[in-house]
């Protein structure tokens, strides 16, 4: 991803790498701060056994709660080993139910990551070796976009893909002259490990603003896809800001962009910053969240993109 993130990024942009994997560029000088931030990283596995007949054994890697099927997600899917030499394609065994009797088949349970057996096409745990694949190595479903009806997009982990996109059209647009005080714009590492990434950032970056870019909570009431960004409502215990919400609502209505109001948590990488500076997160909605095939609006990408660049350019 950051990689992907270096590439489409516009050629003045000179990012820092921290020793955790964030990501940051910053534009113009002094005060007012204002940080985005977006998190690059999936939930996945990673590899914690080989079996004599060379399939794979796998561990989930996330802090964060995740849907009660996402391991049953990955059974039977093309997988991705990011192994010594490179990327290792692999599949997920599906078990033979004819094999199973009574209360012993895992399916009459959710499955879950311990009942997961990849193949990478190895016969052995030497052919396993041979290939490059060692433990610890990182697991994840083979990343495919698919393009729907009407600007729409489903696939894995959409809710950083769609963030990290917005943040890269935002810095693709940006005039730097328009910049008042300080925009970073952050892509961070380790948000599924209890936003380890942010929290550094937390403690480098002088900001007196910040906006995270990620997805609403599943289910946020009245949110859809194609009807516009979404942001989060202050007011409750979370401890989001007011004042920024204003100012979003404002800059969008001004620029009849749509606007939606969500649900968000303290979990992800906003944690951070709560109690500490002025944070409310933003991002897009989501259809089937946590699944291999969620569903977002390029529609909502773009506005989302827009909106943000209005704020970075606004005279605060």
């Amino acid at each position: 991803m950051r990689a992907a993130i270096r590439r489409a990024a516009p050629s003045w942009a000179s990012f820092q790498e921290d020793n955790l994997g964030n990501l940051t560029v910053s534009v113009g000088s002094g005060k007012p701060g204002l940080l985005l931030l977006a998190h690059m990283d999936e939930p996945g596995y990673v590899v914690t056994g080989v079996t004599d007949q060379g399939y794979l054994k796998l561990q989930r890697l996330t802090r964060l709660s995740l849907s009660p099927l996402f391991d049953q997600f990955h059974m039977g899917q093309p997988l991705l080993i990011q192994g010594r030499r490179g990327t290792i394609p692999a599949v997920s065994v599906v078990y033979s139910t004819h094999l199973w009797r009574g209360n012993a088949a895992p399916l009459n349970r959710p499955v879950v990551d311990e009942d997961l057996f990849v193949d990478i096409g190895a016969r052995s745990a030497a052919d396993v070796e041979a290939a490059g694949v060692v433990l610890l190595d990182p697991v994840v479903i083979a990343r495919r976009i698919v393009d729907l009806a009407g600007g729409k997009l489903a696939g894995p982990a959409m809710d950083d893909r769609a963030g990290c996109a917005a943040l890269l059209l935002l810095l693709q647009e940006l005039e730097p002259a328009k910049i008042h005080g300080t925009l970073t714009v952050a892509f961070s590492a380790q948000q599924l490990m209890g936003g380890r990434g942010a929290a550094r950032l937390a403690n480098r970056v002088e900001a007196d603003d910040v906006l995270v870019v990620d997805a609403p909570l599943p289910g946020a009431a009245r949110t859809a896809p194609g009807k516009g960004p979404v942001v989060a409502v202050p007011g409750g215990t979370e401890g989001f800001s007011q004042e920024i919400y204003n100012r979003l609502a404002d800059r969008a209505a001004r620029t009849r962009l749509p606007l939606q109001n969500a649900t968000y948590g303290t979990a992800g990488d906003q944690s951070a910053f709560v109690g500490k500076t002025r944070v409310l997160p933003i991002g897009v909605p989501i259809l089937y969240t946590g699944t291999p095939a969620e569903v977002v609006d390029a529609h909502d990408i773009v506005a989302l993109a827009t909106l943000l660049k209005s704020i970075a350019e606004e005279d605060r």
